[in-house]
Order: structure tokens, then sequence, then C-alpha cells
């Protein structure tokens, strides 16, 4: 009898994606800022950041679904809501540079998964 497909994801990719409420979005986001060119050195700080990135966007996008039909849009409000809640919320200073990597990381993720691409 063939295993199940979890068993073929690490550990750690499904503790990771369970800390994000199973938003696989999130998990991968996560994994790219800890993996090239850290923004700290506190993962738990990481963490908390994008899961209070991810309530303001989700609220955002449950208030009005069709803002993923504009792209641009969707740019301009997470460059404010990843300001807000790294640099206001959490105090990380991040730069532009920083601001960017972040926000287009997470432009992709919700683009993709608006238009059905599997990662």
């Amino acid at each position: 009898m063939r295993s199940l497909n979890f068993d073929r994801i690490p550990l750690e990719n499904q503790l990771v994606k369970a800390k994000y409420d199973y938003d696989a979005k999130y998990a991968r986001i996560h994994k790219r800022l800890i993996e090239k060119d850290p923004l700290t050195d506190s993962e738990r700080k990481l963490f908390e950041d994008l899961k209070g990135l991810k309530s303001a966007v989700d609220k955002e996008i449950l208030q009005n679904a069709k803002l993923l039909e504009n792209e641009s849009y969707v740019e301009k409000m997470l460059m404010r809501l990843v300001v807000s809640q790294f640099k206001k919320e959490q105090k990380i200073a991040i730069n532009t540079t920083d601001v960017s990597r972040i926000n287009s990381s997470i432009v992709k993720e919700y683009m993709n998964e608006y238009k059905g691409y599997v990662a």
C-alpha cells in the first residue's frame, strides 16, 4: 500500500504551514524570507509579523473580493500594510528594498491563488 502525500512533505514544512492556519501562501513566504537575507534573527518575530499581515490582508480581501481583479491596486494596498505591520507594529527596521521584496512575494502568492495557479 502506498503512503499518503503527507509523508512526502517534510515535517518542518507541515509545522510552518500549520502556524499560518494551513495557508500555504504564508508558509512559502515565511520560508523565502528566512532562507535568503533574513529580515530578523528571530523566526518567531517574522512569524508574528506575517501572521499580523495575513490577518490585515485577509480582512481587506474579505471586505471586497474584487480587489484581486486589479493587481496594481493590490500591490499598493499590500505595500501600505507591509510597512504598517513591519515598521509600526513590530518595529523591525526594514528598508525600501526589503519592503519591495516582501510585497512582491505576497502579491505573487495572492495573485497566483486568485488566478488558480498551483504552486
